[in-house]
C-alpha cells in the first residue's frame, strides 16, 4: 500500500473572483481575475478536483465501485488494483507491484503528485505490515481521545 497527495488543477469551468486588496494593479481596481488553477478552499473545487481525477482514474481502465464512489478497481493480467481517495489524498494498494506502479506512473503524467511511501496512517488507523498480513489498528487514535477526555 502507498499513499500519494495530488496539488492544484486546472479548472474545468469559468469561475472569477475580486482581486485581493493587496494586489490590485495600478488602474486596474474595479475588475476581476479570471482563475486558471483551482485554489484551496473554492467551492468548486473540491468536485472539479474529483471529476477529473475520476475521468484520468477510468481513462487508465479502472472502474468506480457501485458501492462507495470513493473506491476505484481494475481487474487484469497484472493484477488487482484498489485506490480509496479521501479528499486530496489517495490510497494505492493491489496484488502485483507492477500494476500499482504503472498506475503512480499513469497519476504523474496528469496530475502533480507527491509519492507518500508506504502507507503507515489513513483516517486514523495505523497500518502495519508482516511478511503475510497487515495489521490495521487504532491504539494511536483511542489513546489521543483519553488523554483528551
Amino acid at each position: 500500500m502507498s499513499k500519494m497527495h495530488f496539488c492544484m488543477f486546472d479548472m474545468q469551468e469559468e469561475v472569477y473572483m475580486a482581486q485581493p486588496p493587496e494586489f490590485v494593479a495600478q488602474e486596474e481596481s474595479g475588475k476581476v481575475c479570471r482563475l486558471r488553477k483551482s485554489l484551496y478552499g473554492l467551492k468548486h473545487s473540491p468536485r472539479a478536483w474529483f471529476g477529473r481525477f475520476s475521468e484520468v482514474v477510468q481513462e487508465f481502465g479502472m472502474k468506480k465501485s457501485n458501492c462507495d464512489h470513493s473506491v476505484f478497481y481494475q481487474q487484469s493480467k497484472t493484477g488487482l488494483i484498489l485506490l480509496v481517495v479521501y479528499v486530496d489524498d489517495i490510497v494505492i494498494t493491489g496484488s502485483k507491484s507492477a500494476g500499482i506502479t504503472a498506475l503512480k506512473s499513469f497519476l504523474q503524467t496528469h496530475f502533480q503528485t507527491k509519492d507518500l511511501g508506504m502507507l503507515k496512517y489513513f483516517l486514523g488507523i495505523e497500518v502495519t505490515r508482516c511478511k503475510k498480513s497487515i495489521f490495521l489498528s487504532q491504539i494511536k487514535y483511542i489513546l489521543d481521545l483519553l488523554t483528551v477526555t
